[in-house]
């Protein structure tokens, strides 16, 4: 995989770090302390982090795209295939004034979906500017509609680490937390609101701890028989154990639409799936479904109260806009 960095923003001549003779543990202290507790974010200082291997050109185009869209001038650092088409990269380029690129580091102990933790904290250590707020996301089902960092500020969340509840329709009962840490922990969660792994934000600070506090749980589960759960999403699964065992520091909740992430996934399969069998049951096609008096404003049927139907954006719970909206 190689790593387009800084998409759409001007890179700095200065923006390496000097190689010094300190101690691990002081060389990650050195780049935590980059930046100190804010209250405010810049949002130009700040940086969107993901792994986007595999995804045809549409994809980079809404992600990257429709976050350049809401004026964010900010870093956003991307790992793409090495192989990737001739138009991904034609694309990424234009988006790209530096042009740089570099390789990744290789972990083979970790599966992808727990390597990319250890690649964002590569990537922040890389890059001192990035010294504000702080997303890991999802990138192929993750667009934008106002600049998160923005958002943040003007809502009064600018916290060292924000996790986000989905939809009270799901909870930490679901299989996908509670069979992996009853197996591996021996813990029962309970019935509390499930966060999503998928889409974390912070200070430069509090995310640098949070990925310390995911590898050492991975090695946790790494070197033990019964934590070697071959599914999808056990980062999820982790996510959950520790937070609701206090392992993040300084770790704050932000409940369902009420944040500068919007996690939608788990009622947008319930309502996907509600579409397709009423579809089927009145031998319509799919896309009358998701229409209102041929206004495509009104995408979804307003029972859900999901979109403003003036604009067709989708809104957090207060009716404002949701400025990331991510399927986890």
């Amino acid at each position: 995989m190689n790593k387009l960095k800084n998409i759409g923003r001007d890179e700095e001549k200065d923006d390496k770090i000097k190689v010094e003779s300190t101690p691990a543990a002081d060389e990650k202290q050195r780049h935590k302390s980059l930046t100190s507790s804010k209250s405010h974010w810049d949002s130009s200082k700040s940086a969107v982090l993901g792994l986007a291997t595999g995804y045809p050109r549409n994809v980079y185009e809404g992600f990257v795209g429709s976050l350049r869209a809401t004026g964010f001038a900010g870093h956003i650092i991307l790992a793409i295939a090495k192989d990737a088409p001739s138009d991904v990269v034609s694309y990424l380029m234009e988006q790209n004034k530096s042009g740089e690129w570099k390789c990744l580091k290789d972990y083979p102990d970790y599966k992808i979906t727990w390597a990319r933790f250890l690649y964002y904290s590569d990537w922040l250590n890389d890059c001192p500017s990035c010294t504000d707020g702080v997303i890991l996301t999802d990138v192929r089902d993750a667009f934008f509609q106002r600049d998160p960092f923005v958002t943040a500020v003007k809502r009064n969340q600018v916290h060292p680490l924000m996790v986000f509840e989905e939809s009270p329709e799901t909870d930490t009962e679901h299989w996908l937390t509670d069979r992996p840490v009853s197996a591996c922990r021996k813990h029962k969660l309970g019935k509390k609101p499930m966060l999503c792994s998928g889409s974390v934000m912070g200070s430069r600070e509090g995310i640098l701890d949070y990925i310390e506090s995911m590898e050492e749980e991975f090695k946790y589960w790494m070197q033990r028989e019964n934590c070697r759960i071959d599914i999808r999403g056990d980062d999820q699964s982790i996510h959950n154990y520790l937070y609701y065992t206090n392992r993040f520091k300084n770790a704050v909740s932000i409940p369902h639409r009420q944040g500068p992430i919007h996690v939608v996934g788990y009622q947008a399969a319930r309502i996907f799936e509600t579409a397709k069998k009423e579809a089927k049951d009145a031998g319509i096609g799919i896309r009358r479904i998701f229409t209102h008096d041929n206004n495509w404003k009104e995408w979804l049927p307003r029972k859900y109260s999901l979109i403003n139907t003036n604009t067709g954006l989708i809104v957090n719970e207060d009716g404002t806009p949701s400025a990331q909206v991510s399927s986890c």
